[in-house]
């Protein structure tokens, strides 16, 4: 069951609003659930309200990325000096590039 279906069927997940959360970002903190259910050992279906809570504790830190992932992400997709989205790779790219950043930290 993903994070609308637990929604539906009463569970919460603490004081985010996840009802208005788009579909891609449900999924997300389902993928992480599962993540850190598999490194616990446990199984993601036996308890999903909870790993998707401790999902979007994991994330919480991330509203506020630090000037060392900032600058991963802008290292990630400079061209020539100059800071640059030209699309949705290039966005994914320093993304994943901050992410790294903060897992090393």
């Amino acid at each position: 069951m993903n994070v609308r279906g637990r929604l539906a069927a009463g569970h919460n997940h603490g004081s985010m609003t996840l009802a208005r959360t788009p579909s891609s970002a449900m999924s997300m903190i389902d993928q992480i659930g599962m993540a850190i259910a598999k490194a616990d050992g446990a199984r993601f279906d036996d308890d999903p309200a909870r790993f998707c809570r401790l999902a979007v504790a994991a994330l919480q830190p991330l509203i506020r990325p630090t000037d060392t992932m900032v600058d991963a992400a802008h290292e990630a997709i400079s061209f020539d000096g100059a800071w640059a989205i030209r699309g949705r790779s290039d966005f994914r790219k320093a993304v994943r590039a901050m992410v790294r950043k903060a897992m090393g930290e």
